[in-house]
């Protein structure tokens, strides 16, 4: 149990650090957003750029994380939709405003730091890969069933696919991604300077990640019904990562620990963005709760999770 807290308690305790700081003015609420930026915009890109681009490509795709990841993110989704039409009595939107919750891992700013404390390596390959599904498939099809549940019409069907293929094209991390798949086949590199400062600004990707994660916590209070705010959290920490733990069982030839980077990118609270992404169907405030408690329950789920693998 002590290494488990060891590799848990340094993640949980700088949020703790960054809700500290903001909520007592050390840090200003106000730069929490130039924090986040910098952290997707250059630290992240920055540390996966340098990674893939001294991979060998063939390292880097493994099809069985990806069949298996989509699969059961996509499981999750739809059965969260479920029970939360036939059993909460939600309608269809507010419905799949519960799966995106479900659904959408914060791989960026808790899974790829877990990561790094858990393995001796970072496993950017997982990271990678998790990005890759997380954006091109689930968040797309996630959104599309709920524009379609909101019977819009054909000019804002294609508004949906020009933002879906906004996000995808504009997307630092998928951007910084290819560039990295680029340099790693042509066997590209970088000059000696620019790789130092890519790897400085990599340096900070994590550390800063969990101190926005506690910042954004700062003034968010918890409304809306229990009942749709446990699915999610359930779905999240507990759905999520069962079924893919019963699909691994499928890929034998799976190494192992791209397996247990898999179930951890699975099992960590959504994305940070949650209420803004569904925000606009008039969830903002539950999505906020629902970030709020998912993140906190997840400290006692991860505890739990990595005990089996420790």
């Amino acid at each position: 149990m002590a290494a488990v807290i060891n590799i848990v308690a340094p993640i949980f305790f700088l949020i703790l650090v960054g809700f500290v700081s903001v909520r007592f003015s050390f840090l200003p609420q106000a730069a929490i957003p130039g924090l986040s930026r910098f952290v997707l915009y250059l630290a992240l890109p920055a540390l996966i750029f340098m990674k893939l681009s001294s991979m060998e490509i063939g390292e880097v795709l493994h099809f069985d994380y990806l069949a298996v990841y989509a699969a059961s993110g996509l499981a999750t989704f739809f059965i969260t939709v479920l029970l939360s039409w036939r059993l909460l009595k939600s309608g269809l939107v507010d419905a799949g405003v519960r799966g995106v919750g479900a659904t959408m891992s914060n791989s960026a700013f808790i899974g790829f730091p877990v990561l790094l404390q858990f393995f001796d390596s970072s496993l950017t390959q997982a990271f990678v890969m998790s990005l890759m599904v997380e954006n091109i498939i689930l968040l797309p099809i996630c959104l599309i069933f709920i524009e379609t549940m909101l019977g819009k019409s054909q000019n804002s069907e294609k508004s949906l696919l020009v933002f879906v293929v906004k996000r995808i094209s504009t997307n630092p991390l998928l951007i910084a991604l290819a560039a990295g798949l680029v340099f790693s086949v042509f066997e590209l590199r970088l000059p000696s300077f620019m790789g130092r400062g890519f790897d400085l600004l990599a340096a900070a990707a994590s550390s800063v990640a969990l101190i926005v994660i506690g910042g954004s916590l700062v003034g968010v209070s918890i409304k809306g019904q229990w009942s749709p705010i446990l699915l999610v959290a359930t779905g999240k920490l507990i759905l999520f990562p069962i079924l893919v733990a019963l699909l691994l069982l499928l890929t034998p030839t799976m190494p192992n620990e791209l397996k247990i980077a898999v179930i951890i990118f699975a099992a960590v609270p959504m994305f940070s963005s949650y209420p803004i992404v569904c925000g606009e169907y008039g969830e903002r405030s539950f999505c906020a709760s629902t970030l709020l408690i998912t993140t906190v329950l997840s400290f006692f789920s991860l505890s739990v999770l990595l005990r089996f693998f420790v």
